[in-house]
């Protein structure tokens, strides 16, 4: 496995439930979404929510910090694959093994228009991971595509079959944490407080909100048929060869 583990995401997917687990796991430095603020903040920000507060934080920055991290010890990185896109160049998409997490757009756009009422078509996410998975896979790497309903009504199958598939020994003890804040997550607590009080992966709502925007719907459908695709994709359990007995 590369040194740097990297899953792209798109907003209110569970991402950050996935990220405290690989956290509980102990063997992998943690980096929480370290793109937003080359995004939002930086001179190059490709969003005004926020305004320039961090000059530094370039997004070639950014990355050749993560990259130095990735140097010195094995890294795992959660970040919104839309703050992400604009950094993967080569150096990341070869020096990363890349996985996306995405959510059926009738709960994940809801749950950011609750946070986010002037949520922009970029920040639902689904476009920069269809097209970060193109460009992984472009460079002759597998992109890893996880669902995140699957992950929530099975983790410890899912996960099982993810840590196969990207070369990590699977940690079972790792779906249970503590609940609290973590170090990280100071910026975006505001999001993470689903995450900060449970004390593993929750199963899914079983039906969806109930919608009344227009707005909100209409982004909904844009969204659908990229979601589909996606999910068409996913990585399933029957994907995944049993282990070859000893001989």
């Amino acid at each position: 496995m590369p040194p740097l583990l990297a899953l792209w995401a798109v907003p209110r997917s569970a991402s950050t439930a996935f990220e405290r687990m690989v956290a509980e796991r102990g063997d992998l430095v943690v980096v929480s979404e370290p793109f937003s603020a080359a995004y939002y903040d930086g001179p190059e920000a490709r969003s005004e929510r926020f305004g320039c507060s961090a000059p530094e934080a370039t997004f070639s920055a950014v990355r050749s910090e993560l990259l130095r991290a990735a140097r010195e010890r094995p890294t795992f990185v959660k970040d919104m694959a839309y703050q992400a896109l604009p950094a993967v160049d080569a150096t990341l998409l070869d020096g990363c093994r890349h996985t996306f997490l995405v959510r059926d757009p009738a709960w994940s756009v809801p749950s950011l228009a609750r946070g986010w009422p002037d949520f922009t078509a970029e920040e639902v996410g689904f476009d920069a991971v269809e097209r970060l998975v193109a460009r992984v896979e472009d460079a002759g790497h597998e992109a890893v595509v996880l669902d995140s309903d699957d992950v929530r009504r099975r983790p410890e199958a899912v996960l099982q079959a993810w840590c196969e598939r990207v070369g990590l020994a699977f940690r079972p003890e790792a779906l249970a944490w503590e609940p609290g804040m973590t170090d990280g997550w100071e910026r975006w607590q505001d999001w993470h407080g689903s995450t900060a009080s449970s004390a593993g992966f929750r199963p899914p709502d079983p039906e969806p909100p109930t919608v009344d925007d227009e707005r909100v719907r209409r982004a909904i459908e844009a969204a659908r048929p990229t979601y589909e695709a996606l999910r068409a994709r996913r990585l399933v359990i029957d994907d995944i060869a049993p282990p070859t007995p000893p001989s």
